[in-house]
């Protein structure tokens, strides 16, 4: 009896400690808005999604198997269609160069339904079509048509194919317009705002074929980056970013972004993070495979937030367990890490530094949202910038919290106009931070870490 008690006292304890700390949560995922692109629903009223598979695929190496299991879904249906090319007047990775709209999240990612159109003419005036490559390990939503939130747990996991995103040419670099949630007659405006207008699956086999093609057609070079998003993203942000990314950065490389199943809401923080070491194997191979078979020379990665933890454990591994594939990632880009910091600094930058990574982790005081998840797990986070700053062996740190900043003041690699413009030098020049101009280290005569005047 009193042993029963006894267990029932813990429960209620145990019950009210998570209780106590559901504030403290709900207050991070407040603080964590700027973390996912603002998104209206009438962006995904114009997708046209086709799908398309291989005669004869080849399986990419099976990553490790997922620790849940649940039942297959429906392989996808095929059409005898090619993927569609950006159109002649336009690049095919570059382009000419709110609290109420963040609602929805609260509640859920909604998929992008509405009615179906074809995209496949030009863009109209005043916009530029991109298309963007990905590969997903997201459960594909045939009621929506679209990826979900829900983790793709059925071998071998990944999902391939493309996406077009039409980005206004009247547009301030780091911006990404996206229709409020009540513009619903004017949402379609690509004049206006950044829009999905058109989604391809495609098997693992086309997607290599038509990523292959894209970059041996390059002009200059053969190179790609990838972007891994972070928390509180759905696919459809990830896809924008990428495309917001490509055009700004003009860098001539393949834009290519990997989407793990983040929840895509404010609420799915500890969902996500579960879900950001869930999909660190399948990233790891989806590496793999894209640096031994895309033909890609120079590889470049660029990682925000919690989709740094997955990026730097994957990328450790797959070039410690094959060291030829080194020379191809040129540079590796950690922004505003949502790692935490002793680990970083123990397990994760020694072995970076051991590869002879060319790293550069962008950090700041005035991210509100790395402070949050500061706040939330009581461990300083990477991605913060604390007095006194000490230097990262092995990475190049470099302080923007000097950069003019949303409120948030987390997502300023991408949406500040300084952040983007030594992002693209780097990538670029291949030139290191003592020698992009615009930084100062310090300390001045043995700097140990860098920052923006």
């Amino acid at each position: 009896m009193a042993q029963g008690q006894s267990n029932r006292m813990q429960r209620s304890a145990s019950g009210l400690l998570r209780l106590l700390r559901r504030p403290s949560l709900l207050c991070l995922l407040a603080c964590l808005t700027a973390c996912t692109v603002p998104r209206g629903p009438a962006d995904g009223a114009s997708i046209h999604v086709t799908e398309q598979a291989s005669e004869a695929p080849s399986a990419p190496p099976p990553p490790p198997p997922a620790p849940a299991a649940a039942a297959p879904h429906a392989p996808a249906t095929t059409a005898g269609r090619r993927p569609p090319f950006a159109s002649p007047g336009s690049s095919a990775w570059s382009g000419t160069g709110g609290l109420l709209g963040n609602l929805g999240n609260l509640v859920g990612s909604i998929g992008s339904g509405g009615t179906l159109r074809s995209d496949n003419d030009a863009p109209p005036p005043g916009a530029t079509h991109v298309t963007v490559y990905y590969a997903t390990d997201r459960k594909y939503q045939s009621s929506s048509r679209n990826y979900g939130w829900q983790p793709n747990r059925v071998a071998p996991y990944l999902s391939y194919g493309s996406v077009v995103v039409s980005i206004p040419e009247k547009r301030a670099p780091g911006e990404l317009p996206l229709p409020p949630w009540y513009a619903i007659l004017a949402s379609d405006n690509a004049q206006k705002y950044v829009l999905i207008k058109e989604t391809t699956r495609l098997s693992r086999a086309d997607f290599l074929a038509a990523v292959k093609a894209r970059i041996r057609a390059a002009p200059e070079r053969h190179a790609a980056f990838i972007y891994i998003h972070g928390y509180s993203n759905s696919f459809d942000d990830a896809a924008r970013r990428t495309a917001q990314m490509a055009v700004d950065l003009d860098i001539g490389a393949l834009p290519v972004f990997y989407s793990w199943p983040s929840k895509g809401t404010l609420a799915g923080y500890e969902f996500d993070e579960n879900a950001a070491e869930w999909t660190q194997a399948h990233l790891q191979a989806f590496l793999a495979d894209f640096a031994e078979h895309s033909s890609a020379t120079d590889i470049y990665i660029i990682a925000h937030s919690m989709g740094n933890r997955p990026m730097t454990v994957a990328l450790a591994n797959l070039l410690e367990k094959r060291p030829e594939l080194r020379p191809l990632f040129k540079q590796v880009v950690l922004a505003a890490p949502d790692i935490n910091a002793d680990i970083f600094r123990e397990q994760i930058a020694p072995r970076f530094a051991s590869l002879k990574l060319p790293a550069t982790l962008y950090a700041s005081a005035n991210d509100k949202a790395i402070r949050a998840s500061y706040s939330f797990a009581d461990w300083d986070r990477i991605g913060d910038i604390r007095a006194p700053v000490v230097g990262i062996p092995g990475v190049e740190l470099v302080d923007a919290s000097a950069v003019i900043m949303n409120f948030m003041g987390h997502d300023y690699f991408a949406s500040n106009r300084v952040l983007l413009t030594d992002i693209a030098t780097m990538i670029k020049t291949g030139q290191r931070a003592r020698n992009r101009g615009g930084l100062k280290g310090i300390p001045s005569q043995a700097p140990q870490y860098w920052a923006f005047p």
